[in-house]
């Protein structure tokens, strides 16, 4: 009996417990990939210069974009280090 519980417990839980992990290390990856991060700031600037946000809305996604640029570099090196 504890084969089939296992069957049908355990493994779509083992199933799940590996989607989530796959979809976690996806937004990380996003999250902390340069290019991608780039290409944000690229578009946010292009954004601005054809008067699509204020400057205001800018200069505060510009931030969290740099922010998110600094911390991708950095978690590189410490990979790296590693």
């Amino acid at each position: 009996m504890l084969f089939i519980d296992d069957l049908l417990f355990g493994l779509p839980a083992k199933g799940l417990v590996s989607i989530f992990k796959k979809i976690t290390e996806m937004a990380e990856y996003e999250l902390t990939d340069e290019s991608k991060i780039k290409e944000d700031l690229l578009l946010l600037q292009t954004m601005y210069e054809i008067d699509q946000i204020s400057e205001e809305e800018y200069q505060k996604k510009e931030t969290v974009l740099l922010e998110r640029l600094t911390a991708a570099r950095e978690s590189k090196s410490d990979k790296l280090k590693s």
